[in-house]
C-alpha cells in the first residue's frame, strides 16, 4: 500500500491587512500553515515588536512559524499571500508549489503598491481583485482568479472591505488548479504615495479634493494647511457646514476632522469652539 503525503495550504501575511483573510481562512481550512515574518526592532526605545499577524495567531492559538527563504515547504500544496512583508527570490520560488497573491487590481492594470488608492484619486467606483501565481517580477505572475466589485461610496476603507467580502462569497469557487491565465492588455504601473501627496492645497478642484480625502482615508488621512495649523479630513459632506475650505472652484464642505493638537471632531464643533 501506498501512503500519499499530507500536503497543508499556506497563508503567507504580516500586516493588518492581512488579519481579516487569515481570519477567514483560519476557519475555512482545516490546519492552515500560516508563515509570517520576524519581530523587528522600532519604535521608541528599539524595542522587539511582533507584527499584526503573530498577535492575531496568539490571540486565536494559531500555530504559525517565521519566514525562512532558505527553507522548501514540502508540504505546501498552495499558499495564499496576502500583504506579506517579504520578498520571495528565485530560488525560494522555484523550490516551492505556488504561492497566489491577492493584488487589488484588474491585473496588468494598475501593477504596484497603492492600486486602491491610485483607481479612487481618477474618480473609479468599479474596483477589481486578482489572484496570481507570484513569481521574480512584481505583480506579472499569471491569473488564478479575477473579480471586479462596484464600491459607490468609494472610500478606501470601504473598497477593501467590499473586495475581502466578494473574496469570501467567491473562495469556494475557486479552483486552485485551474489553468493559469497570462496577464494580457493594458499595462499600468502605480506609485508609492508619501505623506506630502495626502495634501489639498488651493490648487485642487472640488473633486479632486474629495477624491484625495476618500483615496487616503487609511494611508493618510488628507489635509489642509488652515491658519498655520494642519487639520486632518477624515469625510466631507455635500450639505453646507460650518467649515468650508475654499479651492480652485468653489467650495469644499468638511465634516469629521482632526485638528492638530486634538482628538477626532466634527467639523462644526471644531468652528463653533473657535467663536
Amino acid at each position: 500500500m501506498v501512503f500519499q503525503a499530507m500536503t497543508y495550504k499556506y497563508f503567507f501575511g504580516s500586516d493588518k491587512r492581512s488579519v481579516p483573510y487569515l481570519d477567514f481562512l483560519s476557519r475555512e481550512i482545516n490546519e492552515l500553515v500560516v508563515i509570517t515574518t520576524k519581530p523587528k526592532i522600532s519604535g521608541r526605545g528599539n524595542k522587539l515588536r511582533t507584527n499584526p499577524v503573530e498577535d492575531f495567531c496568539l490571540k486565536n492559538d494559531i500555530i504559525f512559524k517565521y519566514f525562512d527563504e532558505s527553507e522548501k515547504y514540502s508540504d505546501m500544496e498552495y499558499g495564499i499571500c496576502v500583504s506579506f512583508g517579504a520578498i520571495f527570490k528565485d530560488y525560494f520560488l522555484n523550490s516551492n508549489p505556488p504561492i497566489f497573491n491577492i493584488h487589488l487590481s484588474r491585473l496588468p492594470e494598475l501593477r504596484g503598491p497603492s492600486p486602491v488608492e491610485t483607481s479612487i484619486l481618477n474618480g473609479n467606483t468599479l474596483f477589481s481583485y486578482t489572484m496570481f501565481k507570484i513569481v521574480k517580477e512584481i505583480d506579472e505572475g499569471p491569473i488564478l482568479y479575477q473579480n471586479d466589485v462596484e464600491v459607490l461610496d468609494n472610500y478606501s476603507s470601504n473598497v477593501y472591505k467590499a473586495v475581502l467580502e466578494d473574496f469570501i462569497r467567491s473562495f469556494k469557487s475557486i479552483d486552485f488548479k485551474s489553468p493559469l491565465q497570462i496577464q494580457e492588455g493594458n499595462v499600468s504601473v502605480t506609485s508609492k504615495f508619501v505623506k506630502t501627496d495626502y495634501m489639498i492645497s488651493k490648487e485642487d478642484t472640488i473633486y479632486e479634493a474629495k477624491n484625495k480625502i476618500k483615496a487616503f482615508d487609511i494611508l493618510g488621512p488628507a489635509y489642509i494647511q488652515y491658519e498655520s495649523k494642519i487639520i486632518k479630513i477624515h469625510k466631507y459632506t455635500e450639505d453646507n457646514s460650518d467649515f468650508k475650505y475654499e479651492l480652485k472652484d468653489g467650495n469644499l464642505y468638511l465634516d469629521e476632522i482632526t485638528p492638530e493638537g486634538k482628538n477626532k471632531m466634527t467639523a462644526n464643533d471644531y468652528i463653533r469652539g473657535r467663536q
